[in-house]
């Protein structure tokens, strides 16, 4: 309860309802349990230090407090409805606490401003968050740290190419709201993603300008089905890179929106808990389709007849555990 307040607290010190900075310290208006803390913690020197202090320095001194108490993972600011002023940005982000502790940001519903949009790209990094939602983007729009958070979040994302898309690397989350990306643009990428040499991403939400049609990339690979409701469709496969530590795909496409994740070999259940029990043994099928798709290649190519029954063997007996492990096969693909 009082980390609740606390942390309601520390946001609303900074906004008034509409998100304008408010001009002045409101620390009579807070719980009065969460006053108490901030007066407990502070030294006599600090209280009386405190009118003359900047609303930022004032801030800053609370969560710093705050902090040594409670577990914080860090702070969310939200931006909605008007726009920053880029000199009030820099004095918030030059606060050492503020600089250390942010942990996402969130652009909700403002006009676009180029310099700020900027100023938070700058500051991309591996750990955090960036959110921009409900804002037009311009579609000429390009900053090279676009993609380079842990979670990268866009609404209006027309302006996000093939080209940008494939130089994504190590991130957790992506998502496009509305794009001009094709069917044709969204099949080219996932194979660029299956082909990669690096993990690009763990999830990531694609919604396309028409409705995306995949089956003929399917075709092309060692697929596991996922047997769902139409339209909905799900298929497993395997990342060409060995050395890619998320080897696990899965690709789900509904109408115009494809959703593509990776999964370490076998964390795909302890990830989704028991809803997710029956793909358990996901990794180890997908390996045995492969396994099975090569002695059939190799069956196929040899004209020796002991090795073809030493190959005929093999595949049986594969075949066989394939089925133990729950899998079907309709129209000749393997479901589960």
């Amino acid at each position: 309860m009082l980390s609740t307040l606390a942390l309601k607290y520390c946001h609303q010190i900074l906004y008034d309802p509409k998100f304008f900075i408010r001009k002045e310290f409101k620390f009579k208006k807070l719980p009065i349990i969460v006053r108490m803390l901030i007066i407990q913690l502070m030294d006599p020197a600090e209280r009386l230090q405190y009118k003359k202090r900047t609303l930022i320095q004032n801030t800053a001194l609370a969560i710093n407090k705050m902090s040594d108490v409670f577990k914080m993972d860090g702070l969310e600011m939200v931006f909605t409805k008007v726009t920053p002023s880029l000199i009030r940005l820099k004095d918030i982000f030059s606060n050492d606490t503020f600089k250390s502790s942010w942990n996402k940001i969130t652009l909700h519903e403002i006009v676009f401003n180029s310099k700020i949009v900027n100023f938070f790209l700058n500051m991309a990094d591996l750990r955090k968050e960036f959110h921009i939602f409900g804002c037009d983007m311009p579609l000429d729009f390009k900053h090279e740290n676009a993609f380079k958070f842990r979670t990268n979040d866009y609404g209006d994302a027309r302006w996000v190419t093939l080209s940008d898309m494939i130089k994504i690397r190590g991130v957790e989350n992506v998502t496009l709201g509305r794009t001009t990306l094709t069917s044709n643009n969204v099949r080219r990428f996932i194979y660029r993603w299956i082909n990669c040499q690096e993990d690009m991403f763990l999830w990531m939400q694609i919604r396309a300008m028409e409705i995306i049609q995949l089956e003929g990339l399917f075709n092309e690979l060692v697929v596991l089905e996922v047997n769902e409701n139409p339209p909905n469709s799900g298929y497993f496969t395997l990342a060409k890179s060995i050395s890619r530590a998320h080897k696990l795909l899965f690709i789900d496409y509904k109408f115009n929106v494809v959703v593509l994740s990776a999964w370490k070999p076998y964390d795909n259940a302890d990830r989704y808990g028991n809803i997710e029990e029956k793909f358990k043994n996901v990794y180890e099928i997908m390996e045995l389709l492969e396994k099975e798709k090569t002695l059939e290649k190799e069956f196929e190519e040899t004209t020796d007849v002991t090795k073809q029954r030493e190959y005929s063997n093999q595949i049986q007996k594969l075949e066989r555990k394939i089925h133990e492990l729950g899998v079907v096969y309709r129209d000749g693909r393997a479901t589960i």
